[in-house]
């Protein structure tokens, strides 16, 4: 009968391998375009795997005017890419940006890209890993389109984006969806993406007759969730959520 401890990583018969790790990601995490983070790491002697876990950005929620909801916007996506290294190989690590709020017109904004990417080094070739961020309202698929009456509906949208480039393994992201009613919104209420192994299930967003604003309160969920759309019983307009920013966690060996 196995050990436990022949079961953890790194432990296997006559070794013992003991991981290093860090995370790459912008602590404002709720920070409208807070620009995300990138670093350069280099690979220290010893070292000859890596395994880079990679969120993207969350698409941001759209805005609305007088009496208009729409759904909210969609998730990052999630990946891993493992790889051989040699010590002296640099990588250019890029933890996707928030996006901003939405000011010009109902779409939202389609959240950022991370990416890893290889500047050579050691004995491997340049190469360059990335997820693409989430969508927003406006740019998904047709059934998952931004509304602005009591009478449609819609549903969610799969794989409309979050997905990856040069990755061993994928979950790409989902689209936001909406509940919505004629009786002046008041059973109304918005579904935004969290990122796939990130907050599990989608978020809530408000429902009743009320003017939501962009903000803290429909920020997405940190690491990639999508930001939930204005939502408005008043002749004013509102700004959408952000969309949160991405993260990566590099294990190394």
């Amino acid at each position: 009968m196995a050990n436990l401890r022949d079961l953890l990583f790194g432990y296997g018969e006559g070794a013992t391998v003991e991981p290093s790790e860090f995370s790459v990601w912008n602590t404002n995490i709720q920070t409208v375009s807070n620009g995300g983070q990138c670093c350069l790491w280099t690979v220290p002697a010893g070292v000859s795997t890596a395994i880079f876990e990679i969120w993207s950005g969350g698409g941001g929620g759209g805005m609305a005017c007088c009496c208009q909801q729409g759904g909210g916007a969609g998730s990052g996506g999630y990946a891993i890419k493992s790889c051989t290294v040699s010590p002296g190989e640099q990588f250019r690590i890029c933890a996707a940006g928030s996006t901003c709020c939405e000011t010009g017109n109902s779409a939202g904004h389609v959240g950022n890209c991370s990416f890893v990417c290889s500047l050579s080094g050691g004995s491997n070739s340049p190469w360059e890993s990335k997820v693409c961020g989430g969508y927003c309202v406006g740019a998904s698929c047709v059934r998952c389109s931004y509304w602005i009456n009591c009478y449609t509906c819609c549903t969610m949208c799969y794989c409309c984006n979050g997905t990856s480039t040069n990755t061993d393994f994928c979950i790409p992201g989902t689209m936001g969806n909406s509940q919505n009613t004629q009786f002046c919104f008041g059973q109304a209420h918005g579904y935004a993406a969290n990122a796939p192994l990130a907050v599990p299930g989608p978020r809530l967003g408000p429902s009743g007759c009320c003017s939501c604003f962009g903000g803290c309160d429909a920020f997405g969920l940190f690491p990639g969730g999508g930001g939930l759309s204005a939502q408005v019983h008043s002749g004013q307009c509102r700004a959408g959520g952000p969309g949160a920013g991405g993260l990566i966690y590099v294990l190394y060996y």
